[in-house]
């Protein structure tokens, strides 16, 4: 498993780096910490720093390396263990752009962020760096709000997208002590029973009855699903299935149950993918109090039993 981890001296990196630090890596991982400096021009905010002569360019270049180095060094000495490879990577540029090409050169398995990185512009303009991150990385990235991983809460859908997250979730084995929690969400919408007369209500109420308890019976079916797999790598897991819109329910689910970690499947990137796609993942990234994982498809997605499609809504991305 290749990991980069993203730090940059922020209190929010210093999460991500207490996450990586609690995690059970598996044996032969490796870990690529990174920090990400600022051109030159970024660090007056224009492009008239160069050709100032009592600015000490030299002098600020050099001072910034030596303190990115060592804050490398300090994150390097906290995550070092056996079986885990821990190299440190400084380099100059935009730091979203930067992360991400770097995952996509090292064909990095997942990336650590913190939930807010520096830079107003970035933040101003595009989100935070994190939010980037997410939109564009080739793999799975987990945004750190949490210093560890003790209770983890998959939302599920019954589809491969959901099985690929429980699949990343259980090989992955980054806390072998953690709980899981699966949740299936049933969201009905009423439009198409709306248009019955006063006099039909019952029959309405009845229809709508038993729309939720197909629902209820697939959730059942979709979680059961899910805690299957993930019981086979051995880690703890309970099932639930709830009533609303998805991302309101996992955000729910989070709260109430005390969970560490939300992990969310999603397919593509890109903004314009983002929105055909809908908004689940987005939705629980900026709002959950918790840390966040987003995965991306596996290669191969094994599912127990194939399930049939329904107009019963659930967990989607």
């Amino acid at each position: 498993m290749k990991t980069i981890l993203a730090i940059d001296g922020s209190t929010e990196s210093a999460i991500g780096l207490a996450a990586a630090a609690s995690f059970d890596w598996p044996s032969g991982a490796k870990l690529v910490v990174l920090t990400v400096q600022p051109v030159e021009v970024d660090w007056y905010g224009g492009p008239w720093g160069a050709g100032v002569p009592y600015l000490p360019t030299d002098d600020v270049r050099e001072s910034r390396r030596t303190a990115g180095e060592h804050l490398l060094e300090q994150a390097a000495a906290q995550l070092r263990r056996p079986g885990l490879e821990v190299t440190t990577r400084l380099t100059e540029g935009r730091p979203a752009s930067v992360i991400v090409d770097t995952a996509v050169e090292l064909e990095a398995d997942l990336i650590i962020v913190g939930a807010r990185g520096h830079g107003a512009i970035e933040e101003a303009l595009l989100g935070s760096v994190s939010a980037e991150v997410v939109d564009q990385a080739p793999c799975a990235v987990l945004v750190a709000r949490r210093p560890s991983a003790e209770r983890i809460l998959i939302g599920t859908d019954g589809s491969d997208v959901a099985m690929s997250a429980a699949q990343f979730i259980g090989r992955a084995r980054l806390s072998r002590t953690s709980q899981v929690r699966v949740v299936h969400s049933v969201d009905v919408h009423p439009a198409w029973w709306l248009g019955y007369a006063p006099g039909d209500a019952t029959f309405a109420a009845d229809a709508y009855a038993s729309v939720v308890a197909e629902g209820h019976r697939r959730g059942d079916a979709v979680t059961s699903a899910m805690a299957a797999r993930l019981r086979a790598e051995d880690l703890t897991v309970s099932t639930v299935t709830v009533e609303g819109p998805a991302a309101a329910a996992l955000l729910h689910e989070a709260r109430t149950w005390g969970a560490d970690l939300v992990v969310v499947g999603t397919r593509g990137n890109g903004l314009v993918k983002r929105l055909l796609l809908g908004s689940t993942a987005r939705s629980v990234l900026h709002h959950a109090s918790a840390s966040v994982l987003i995965t991306k498809p596996m290669r191969e997605v094994v599912r127990e039993r194939p399930l049939a499609t329904d107009p019963v809504g659930a967990v989607r991305a």
